[in-house]
């Protein structure tokens, strides 16, 4: 069972540190754009373009999630706005009704996420042997990792499991639920762990293209203001 547990920590930490350095190279992205376009609405648009995969299956997340959990959706938005410093790409406006659904809906991008990660491994598609392949689905997977949260409150909404988790784990305790007889499966756990092993790559994959980027942008606005 450590593996599983160390696996899945792992992902979370890396979920938290994409959430900062993936905002960080979106506003770098910007400023970078800005040096040679004065016009934000043109680089709102390149910025809308270049991480349009992402959004999509972002957006997609919460659009599904919400339809599936009987949320009226008022509005789909995948274009970029500029809202207190920073860009914030797309967004869904859907009824809410309990803090559980809201929740849920939050977090589904994620698992959106997380799904297309597992079909990639599965398949073998990335990394895979053709080198055009490897860098389209390259930048796929860095913009749906990017992506995955479009605001503060998304990762807000991940905090609130937790306190569900230990809600789940009473239930299961109180009833005396056999869940440990899953975990005595060694094909479920042999699964669990390629599993969080493929998902931990993908980020960890996404996390040194962020920091690259924001590396770039950085050091070429330094050498244009010497």
């Amino acid at each position: 069972m450590s593996a599983p547990i160390f696996l899945s920590t792992a992902v979370i930490v890396e979920i938290i540190l994409l959430f900062w350095v993936s905002h960080l190279t979106l506003n770098e992205l910007f400023y970078f754009l800005r040096i040679f376009l004065k016009n934000d609405q043109v680089i709102y648009a390149i910025v809308s373009v270049f991480f349009l995969p992402g959004t999509i299956v972002h957006e997609m997340g919460h659009f599904v999630a919400a339809t599936v959990m009987m949320l009226r959706v008022y509005s789909v938005n995948i274009f970029p706005q500029w809202e207190k410093n920073q860009i914030k790409l797309g967004s869904v406006i859907y009824e809410k009704k309990d803090i559980v659904r809201s929740i849920l809906v939050g977090i589904a991008p994620i698992f959106f996420a997380f799904f297309f990660f597992w079909f990639l491994a599965r398949f073998k598609m990335f990394p895979g042997q053709n080198f055009w392949l490897n860098i389209l689905f390259g930048y796929i997977v860095f913009t749906v990792s990017s992506t995955m949260f479009s605001s503060k409150k998304d990762l807000v909404d991940l905090a609130f499991i937790i306190p569900l988790i230990i809600v789940i784990i009473g239930l299961i305790y109180i009833f005396d639920i056999r869940v440990d007889l899953i975990f005595k499966n060694k094909l479920f756990i042999e699964r669990l762990v390629n599993f969080f092993k493929d998902i931990n790559f993908y980020l960890l994959f996404s996390l040194a293209i962020n920091i690259l980027l924001i590396f770039i942008f950085k050091s070429f606005r330094f050498l244009l203001k010497k």
